[in-house]
């Protein structure tokens, strides 16, 4: 019988790395206004592939804390107002 530790996370790395990203939003360290690491570096930098760090990204656009346009980096549009904005869900995941 194969069982995983009990430990053992299941969350999707891109709802990981999301997550990570948007405590770095809404902590300041990318303030409105600042751009996002590419997904090529995203995945470098995190250990996941390009399409795990564009989907993260593109949770991130969903949930109102960044945006993007066309050939051009993910940039930050979240601004604190007053309370910690709640966890947000998307594609029926909460990040």
């Amino acid at each position: 019988m194969n069982t995983a530790p009990m430990d053992a996370d299941y969350t999707p790395r891109y709802i990981r790395l999301a997550k990570l990203l948007r405590g770095w939003i809404e902590d300041g360290t990318y303030p409105p206004g600042s751009l996002l690491p590419s997904a090529t570096r995203l995945a470098e930098l995190h250990t996941v592939s390009k399409a795990t760090a564009r989907h993260a990204l593109e949770v991130l656009v969903k949930s109102g804390h960044a945006r993007h346009v066309e050939s051009k980096p993910h940039q930050v549009i979240w601004r604190q107002a007053g309370l910690n904005n709640p966890d947000s869900t998307v594609d029926g995941l909460t990040i």
